[in-house]
């Protein structure tokens, strides 16, 4: 009984863990917005003591904030947070991407096509869902090419931040989709050129535009609610 009592409370602890994660990333759960137990027990159907289990590993991820008085809340928008973020991830995704321009296979290189066909006929059908689907694919697929474990498992770590601010302020424009198309091509090109360092340069060119775009968004949306 003491063993399935243990399990169940493990299981409830990573489902809260992931429900409560996805509605922040999603901006259901809108930053600043107050973590009240009692109603994220109800709504969750679990006890406290998996929700509060779940409730640390989020404070942890700094998805989830305690203040003074002991409460949690939603991680706030900070535009430091963004530039840190990014900073750090046009680093270690230009190292990827120099990576693969020396070891991707024939194989590799179709693969990667096929998905930057995909981003291509997203934006040909402004579907911007489409385009931001098959673009965290691209990325993807250069990570696993790569190999470099220990750069993916950091990139994990910033990537559900991203994603926040990304399903925030996600609207870049016609103009913004028409160049992040383009980037990617270049950076496919310097890939299957086997240009290492062209290929880094080019990815921290591409993640440095979405740092600014995301910028941009974030203080059109300060300035209307002022």
């Amino acid at each position: 009984m003491a063993t399935q009592t243990k399990r169940k409370r493990i299981v409830s602890k990573d489902y809260a863990f992931m429900e409560i994660k996805q509605r922040i990333i999603s901006g259901e759960l809108a930053p600043g917005q107050p973590l009240v137990e009692e109603n994220l027990t109800n709504e969750l159907e679990i006890s406290r003591t998996p929700l509060r289990e779940a409730l640390q590993r989020l404070e942890m991820e700094e998805l989830v904030v305690r203040q003074p008085n002991g409460r949690l809340r939603v991680a706030s928008i900070s535009k430091k947070e963004v530039e840190e973020i990014f900073v750090a991830r046009s680093i270690l995704e230009g190292i990827i991407a120099g990576q693969v321009a020396k070891i991707a296979s024939e194989q590799d290189i179709q693969n990667l096509t096929d998905i930057l066909r995909m981003i291509k006929a997203g934006y040909e059908n402004s579907d911007y869902e489409e385009i931001i689907y098959y673009g965290s694919e691209f990325h993807s697929c250069l990570y696993e090419i790569s190999g470099n474990k220990t750069i993916v498992k950091i990139l994990s770590m910033l990537n559900d931040h991203i994603q926040r601010y990304r399903q925030l302020f996600q609207r870049g424009g016609q103009e913004r989709t028409a160049q992040a198309v383009i980037e990617h091509t270049e950076i496919l090109e310097k890939i299957i050129a086997k240009d290492s360092v062209a290929a880094e340069m080019a990815m921290r060119n591409h993640i440095q535009c979405s740092l600014e775009t995301l910028l941009a968004n974030i203080d059109n949306l300060q300035n209307d609610e002022q």
